[in-house]
C-alpha cells in the first residue's frame, strides 16, 4: 500500500464521523465534501485508465449533488416559508444522487464497475452510512418509498446482469432498502445489518481480488471447493440460509411485519429476483469448463479462503445469540 494511503484512510473517516455529528447543514456539506476528496484520491490510488476515467466521472456527479444540495440549503435559509417544496424536495434528491440510490442511480453502474477492488467495497458499504442517516433523521417521511423503490429497483436491475461488479451494485441497491426498513424498526437493528453487509461483500470483493476476477466465466478453476467457496459467499450476499446473509435479514422481517407490512412483504418476493440473478451466474460458474484458466493454490490463500468460509458460515451461532 502507498504510504499517502495510510493518511488517507483517517481523514476518510474523520469525514465520515464530521457528517454525522455536524449541527448543522453547511458542515454536513464540508464534511461530505471533505469525504469526498478523500475518497476520490483512494479510487485513484491504482493509476490506470479506467479507473482515472471513472474517478473523473464519479467526481462530476458528486459536484451535481453538492450543488444542488448546497443551492437547495441556501434557499431554504434565506427563504424558509416560500420554500417549503424545495425544502422537502430537493435536498434528499440530491442525498440520492450522490449515493446513488434508485431511482437516480443510472450512473452508478457503468461507473463504480470500473473502480478498483478497494474503491469499489468502500463506495457499497461506507459511502452509504452519510446519506442515509441524513434522510434518516431529516426527512423520514419519504424513507418508506426509497426504500420500496430501491428494493424493487435492485432486485430487478440486476437480472440480465453477467458482470460481477454489477451485480453487487444493484444488490446495493436492493439492501439499501433492508437499511431503511432496519432504520424505520431501530438504530441497532440497522448496525447489525449494515455490519453483516460490511462482511459479505468484504467476503466477496477478496476474493475477486485474490484472483482478480470480475465475470463468472473467468471462474475456471479445476478445484470444486474454489467454486463452492464463492457460491456460498454469493448465496449468503443473495440472504439464502444458513448463510451469514441470512440472518439480518431474517431480523428486519421479524421486527418490521407488524409496522410495515407492505414493504416486509414487497422485500421477501423481490429477495427471489435477487436470488435468482445469483443462481444464475453460481449455475455458469459451475459448468464452466476449467481449459483455459489453471490456479495454483498457495498453502497462505487456501488458509484465507478456508478463514473467509469459516466467517461467512457463522450465521446460525449469531443468529442463536440474537434471537
Amino acid at each position: 500500500m502507498k504510504k499517502y494511503m495510510y493518511m488517507l484512510f483517517p481523514l476518510y473517516s474523520i469525514s465520515i464521523v464530521f457528517s454525522l455529528s455536524a449541527s448543522s447543514w453547511m458542515m454536513i456539506w464540508m464534511g461530505m465534501e471533505l469525504n469526498l476528496l478523500s475518497f476520490i484520491f483512494i479510487i485513484l490510488h491504482e493509476k490506470t485508465i479506467l479507473s482515472t476515467e471513472s474517478s473523473m466521472k464519479y467526481f462530476m456527479i458528486q459536484a451535481m449533488g453538492s450543488l444542488i444540495f448546497l443551492f437547495a440549503v441556501s434557499m431554504s435559509m434565506i427563504f424558509y416559508n416560500e420554500t417549503s417544496l424545495i425544502n422537502a424536495i430537493v435536498p434528499p434528491l440530491a442525498l440520492i444522487l450522490k449515493s446513488g440510490m434508485a431511482p437516480l442511480h443510472s450512473w452508478t453502474p457503468p461507473i463504480v464497475s470500473k473502480f478498483s477492488f478497494l474503491g469499489m467495497f468502500m463506495f457499497l458499504t461506507w459511502q452509504k452510512l452519510v446519506p442515509l442517516f441524513i434522510l434518516f433523521s431529516s426527512w423520514f417521511s419519504f424513507i418508506t418509498w426509497i426504500a420500496f423503490i430501491n428494493i424493487i429497483m435492485g432486485s430487478v436491475g440486476g437480472i440480465t446482469q453477467s458482470s460481477l461488479p454489477k451485480m453487487m451494485i444493484f444488490s446495493s441497491i436492493n439492501n439499501i432498502g433492508w437499511m431503511l426498513m432496519s432504520m424505520m424498526e431501530s438504530v441497532f437493528l440497522f448496525f447489525i445489518f449494515f455490519s453483516c453487509y460490511v462482511v459479505i461483500n468484504f467476503l466477496v470483493i477478496k476474493f475477486m481480488s485474490l484472483f482478480n476476477i470480475k465475470w463468472i466465466i473467468q471462474i475456471k478453476s479445476n478445484k470444486m471447493n474454489i467454486k463452492l467457496y464463492f457460491f456460498s459467499f454469493l448465496m449468503s450476499l443473495a440472504g439464502l440460509p444458513p448463510f451469514l446473509g441470512f440472518l439480518p435479514k431474517w431480523l428486519v422481517i421479524k421486527k418490521t411485519w407488524e409496522s410495515i407490512p407492505l414493504i416486509t412483504f414487497t422485500a421477501i418476493i423481490f429477495s427471489i429476483f435477487t436470488l435468482f440473478f445469483y443462481l444464475k451466474s453460481s449455475v455458469a460458474m459451475m459448468i464452466a469448463s476449467s481449459s483455459m484458466v489453471k490456479w495454483n493454490i498457495s498453502p497462505s490463500l487456501k488458509m484465507k479462503l478456508i478463514f473467509m468460509m469459516i466467517t461467512n458460515s457463522t450465521s446460525p451461532f449469531l443468529f442463536i445469540v440474537l434471537t
